[in-house]
């Protein structure tokens, strides 16, 4: 029996390619610039241009980029820090208006204009406007309207409670104004940083691309510059 395997059944082997981050490129242009102006490398690099004064260039760039990077972190920080305080009080007024809303539902259930004033029929949306629309109306309501105000009193919301939750709101919105704030400055930070980046890279690559060919094999860069 003829047990040959034929090679055209073989399952063809694939290439697994790697793409550097925007840290481990950082990384390697660190290494390679931070060695740019080592004798053996420096000697060779500077009949291509690379002279001391464009090697300084490089690393001032590269110096602004790990800056950007950081303040890119920190504004993503705060970014974070912002929404957590959003959410833990849009959370806190969620819980109260169920609870209320439900207590109201029983309370005026034989009462068409109630339920009609206080939105009571209403699903109770997801998206922010929608729901702080929602929310804000049935407190507001109450607060103006002294007969509902008077019959909500009998299930525990009380005018004082109405504007303890009509406060938590306005503070609700303010936190929204700071995170939006704080979002877009960390896109801003974000920008600058990939402009940075998108601009030095290229550099990077040109000098490795010099390297690879002045360097071989009069010298061996390999443990100086990050030529893999």
């Amino acid at each position: 029996m003829d047990t040959t395997v034929n090679s055209t059944t073989e399952a063809p082997k694939t290439s697994k390619k790697h793409f550097d981050t925007m840290p481990e490129s950082i990384a390697k242009m660190k290494q390679t610039f931070g060695n740019a102006s080592l004798p053996q490398i420096f000697a060779v690099m500077v009949t291509v241009g690379y002279t001391a004064e464009k090697i300084a260039a490089l690393n001032a760039e590269l110096t602004q980029l790990e800056t950007l990077c950081q303040t890119q972190i920190k504004e993503y920080g705060d970014e974070d820090a912002e929404q957590q305080k959003f959410n833990a009080k849009r959370a806190e007024i969620s819980k109260a208006f169920v609870q209320h809303r439900g207590l109201s539902r029983i309370l005026f259930k034989n009462s068409a204009p109630a339920r009609l004033t206080l939105q009571l029929e209403v699903e109770i949306p997801k998206a922010y406007p929608a729901w702080t629309q929602l929310v804000s109306n049935f407190y507001a309501q109450l607060s103006v309207n002294p007969d509902l105000q008077l019959q909500a009193n009998t299930v525990g919301i009380t005018a004082p409670v109405v504007a303890s939750q009509k406060q938590a709101i306005a503070d609700l919105q303010a936190l929204k104004a700071t995170l939006l704030k704080e979002t877009g400055e960390a896109q801003a930070a974000t920008d600058a940083r990939d402009a940075a980046f998108d601009a030095l890279y290229p550099k990077y690559t040109d000098y490795i691309k010099y390297a690879k060919i002045t360097c071989s094999p009069t010298i061996n860069c390999s443990n100086h510059l990050a030529l893999r």
